[in-house]
């Protein structure tokens, strides 16, 4: 899969501008705060229908204006595509080629695509941030994962309402219908954590040179459990707690992902490096086990790259990024297009205008 073109009009700093990527290497140069991290946004919101850094759409819009509107081009399976997204500040408009689509998640799995953020939160934010991860890569290659996803979160908010309500006469036909939809999430978030610790192992030990082992433990279950039979007797056991809360106390909106080095927990016991290590073989790995699985060839975007890594890993993760399909950097160094065996392009954003082109062919 390539990404062509991007059109920005109205979005953050820029207010018109237009990207012509090149298929390898692209990399986006500037000083902070100049619109580098928002045209790998731009890329992100119509991949996944989310900003990788805003809450709200409403965030995106320039100064001043009313809405934005953004558009990529890009061949899949060697079809040219298109992609466009509008919103005006209340309603917001989905095109997919020639097809209006109803909701920002129908955009997920047409272009796939991973993020690398020098503040990503993989190791040392909170859980949600982990389960958040599984859930948008496993969506990315598995529709019936997010109509699954979406089913068990509208069964809970109902079960909360009853339990709050006290009332619990039908309180079991929604308990079913999470446990029949947290079965399905489970056991494929089980899958993917196995073969992501085998695809993340040995880039975790060729970013490090074999500083320690990374693995990865998905907490609480097995493959031998039966699940929905699990999820149905933890509902019932939990009531009485749980109608003093008004809360779904456990499931897999609760559960957690463990991240260890040499069986250690990498968010209490590693170091900075280590971590930043961590976080970008467990990136590479997932966008290897996407391209497996959606049969396209993801986008790789990596922000401020140089801030996260130092001098030796920084090389290690060039060579490994070197091997990927189409690649977006931003860097505030101006870094050599030398550094890459592939074709590479150049582009320097100023208040959001860009400039000075360039491309070298290898």
């Amino acid at each position: 899969m390539i990404l062509k073109k991007l059109q920005l009009r109205n979005f953050r700093n820029y207010e018109i501008a237009a990207f012509d990527f090149c298929p390898h290497i692209n990399l986006i140069l500037g000083q902070n705060a100049q619109g580098k991290t928002s045209a790998l946004e731009a890329v992100y919101l119509l991949a996944i229908g989310r900003s990788f850094r805003a809450a709200r759409l409403g965030d995106l819009i320039k100064r001043e204006k009313e809405g934005f509107y953004v558009e990529t081009t890009f061949l899949a399976r060697d079809v040219e595509q298109k992609i466009a997204l509008a919103f005006d500040g209340n309603e917001r408009r989905i095109l997919h080629n020639s097809t209006y689509y109803p909701s920002l998640s129908s955009l997920i799995g047409l272009m796939p695509v991973v993020v690398m953020t020098p503040d990503d939160d993989l190791i040392k934010g909170p859980p949600q941030s982990r389960r958040k991860f599984i859930d948008m890569q496993i969506a990315q290659f598995d529709p019936l994962y997010l109509h699954h996803l979406t089913r068990y979160f509208r069964a809970m908010r109902q079960r909360n309402y009853l339990l709050r309500q006290s009332r619990l006469q039908t309180i079991d036909l929604w308990e079913r219908e999470m446990a029949h939809a947290a079965e399905y999430l489970v056991s494929k978030r089980l899958q993917f954590i196995e073969d992501l610790t085998g695809a993340s192992a040995p880039l975790h030990e060729q970013l490090s040179d074999s500083e320690g082992q990374l693995t990865l433990n998905y907490r609480g279950y097995s493959e031998e459990d039966d699940l929905s039979a699990f999820f149905l007797k933890r509902f019932e056991a939990n009531r009485q707690k749980e109608i003093k809360l008004g809360s779904t106390l456990s499931g897999p909106h609760r559960d957690d992902l463990d991240i260890l080095i040499d069986g250690h927990e990498a968010k209490h016991f590693a170091s900075e490096g280590q971590k930043r290590t961590c976080v970008a073989a467990l990136r590479l790995a997932s966008w290897q086990m996407l391209k497996e699985r959606s049969g396209k060839t993801p986008l790789m975007l990596i922000d401020d790259f140089g801030l996260s890594l130092d001098k030796i890993r920084r090389r290690q993760f060039l060579e490994a990024v070197d091997n990927l399909g189409q690649v977006f950097i931003t860097s505030v160094d101006p870094l050599s297009s030398e550094l890459f065996k592939r074709d590479s392009a150049s582009f320097y954003v100023k208040e959001g205008i860009i400039s000075n082109n360039s491309r070298l062919t290898v």
